[in-house]
């Protein structure tokens, strides 16, 4: 497929293309699609990995399941670094243009804004590595002649993410480096008449090139894998210039063009093993609960009949039973395990929970007392000394979410048939995500105002409080009040017809503290001279 032109598919082709999966999305598909289910949890999340013990049956096997519960460290961990990447307002260019603007307020076919949008891409590409962001149109471009039919023939431009097992294959350009084209897989149902649903999902696939897209579907299959060829649905051209599909990565790996590291990559595999020990803990609890009724069996009755009635009698679990020999004395015994168990459990359960807080560079969310029950609740010094090794984490995805943004708006331009290249970003993100919070920041403000700490200090540190209070403010705006700080004098003025400061430090004419007046110097009398 060239990049020049979108060339006719014949049925041979069309099949192989359909067919062909890049090798490396074959082999990762599993470990995505894993991370995704420990992400997004659920009842049904346990019964494929909840493991099953040595010689368990099936109906102890089932009840386990039944009781199992979770925390969920996936969702927990990549929250939390949500949390800190869209804690700052960002920065959007007021002066964009109508068609940028309005895909801001609505960015989604759903009606989302691009807020919420980036949100998805962040979550999607900390849990799966690499998702691919695609602009599309409903009518697609117009080539205009005019700024006014420019305006008069806007098109709603809207954004969606593909997840990584829907991204089969694509190839890079090797003169600059961008895509060359890509095969997304989309999945559709037949729901327009409410009467007559097809409940059946239909996957289609889209080639993206940089100048149009074809969209192909495998044919009803008739009785034959000829008769079940796949066909060209549709296809249309853009002229863009380019793929209209960015790859967005959570990490990059250098030289690896078709794989990513994603944030739970190690911590999903750790989220399951503490599931599982939890689920072991309460096996325990079961068994200590409930413990096992263990008879002689000299002491049951010889008539089978008599021993099934006497069985159904017994506690609420399995019994088994031992021979203690002939003229025994022994009695029937409940065993349980040894407590002991639970402990080294428990303390396996907290070590996992502690090293993936730890990994990712916030232990601080956890206390020593709480690593395995999931409550953020310590100390604000904690979290500061240990956000310092995910801040640089912070930056990084901060920076390829504000170039994907940007991107998204050079993309509804070009949509809209704005051919015009503008490098300026309208877009900003926080550049620093730093612990400390405003009322911090004004605290120590004060604390050097009383050590009369120098002028030139304070005013670095006024410079970071007005980076808390107005973050989104414009570069003019800032110039302003930078300028503003850099003349900033903070010693103290007289204020204009209070005179000169009276007996400890008080303006002359001021009440002191018994409430009397300070006595102004009075005026030397000036003598006629003769």
């Amino acid at each position: 497929m060239t990049t020049t032109e979108t060339k006719a598919v014949g049925s041979e082709q069309a099949l192989a293309l359909y067919n062909r999966v890049h090798p490396e999305y074959a082999k990762l598909k599993d470990h995505w699609e894993f991370c995704n289910a420990c992400y997004i949890g659920g009842q049904e999340w346990f019964a494929g990995n909840i493991h099953r013990y040595h010689k368990e049956g099936d109906q102890e096997y089932a009840a386990r399941l039944q009781r199992a519960t979770r925390i969920n460290h996936t969702r927990e961990v990549v929250d939390l670094i949500q949390k800190y990447i869209f804690k700052s307002p960002i920065a959007r260019d007021a002066s964009a243009g109508a068609d940028v603007q309005a895909f801001w307020k609505k960015a989604t076919r759903d009606g989302r804004n691009v807020g919420e949008l980036m949100a998805e891409v962040s979550t999607a590409t900390s849990v799966c590595q690499r998702v691919a962001v695609v602009v599309d149109t409903e009518t697609g471009p117009v080539v205009t002649l005019s700024q006014a039919e420019a305006e008069e023939h806007k098109r709603a431009v809207y954004a969606y993410v593909v997840m990584p097992w829907d991204i089969l294959d694509y190839s890079f350009s090797k003169t600059d480096g961008k895509l060359n084209w890509i095969k997304l897989r989309e999945w559709v149902r037949d729901d327009e008449d409410p009467l007559q649903v097809d409940m059946n999902m239909i996957e289609r696939q889209r080639l993206w090139t940089r100048d149009g897209w074809m969209l192909f579907s495998r044919r009803v299959p008739v009785g034959t894998e000829k008769d079940g060829g796949i066909e060209l649905k549709d296809m249309g051209r853009h002229d863009l210039g380019e793929v209209p599909v960015r790859l967005v990565d959570h990490i990059s790996l250098t030289g690896k063009p078709y794989r990513s590291a994603g944030l739970v990559d190690d911590v999903a595999y750790l989220d399951r093993q503490v599931a599982n020990y939890l689920s072991d803990l309460d096996a325990i609890i079961q068994d200590q609960t409930f413990s096992q009724l263990a008879i002689p069996a000299e002491s049951l009755p010889s008539d089978q009949k008599g021993a099934k009635k006497n069985m159904l009698e017994f506690g609420t679990k399995r019994v088994f039973t031992y021979s203690a020999g002939i003229g025994s004395s022994a009695r029937p015994e409940f065993l349980s395990p040894d407590p002991k168990q639970a402990g080294v459990i428990q303390s396996t359960i907290d070590m996992i929970v502690a090293h993936i807080y730890s990994t990712i560079g916030l232990a601080g969310e956890r206390t020593k007392q709480d690593n395995a029950v999931g409550i953020d609740n310590s100390s604000g010094v904690a979290k500061a000394y240990d956000f310092e090794r995910v801040n640089a984490l912070l930056l990084s995805k901060a920076q390829r979410l504000q170039a994907v943004e940007n991107w998204l708006a050079e993309m509804v331009r070009k949509w809209n048939g704005e051919r015009a290249p503008n490098n300026t970003d309208l877009v900003t993100y926080p550049d620093s995500f730093d612990v400390a919070t405003l009322g911090d920041e004004l605290v120590t403000a004060q604390a050097l105002q009383k050590i009369e700490a120098p002028i030139e200090l304070r005013r670095e540190q006024m410079r970071e409080i007005l980076a808390k209070l107005l973050p989104a403010t414009k570069d003019e705006t800032w110039k302003k009040l930078n300028a503003a700080i850099d003349k900033w004098d903070v010693q103290p003025k007289v204020a204009p017809g209070m005179g000169q400061p009276g007996a400890g430090g008080k303006p002359a004419g001021a009440p002191n503290r018994q409430g009397s007046v300070t006595a102004k110097t009075p005026a030397t009398p000036k003598t006629n001279a003769k």
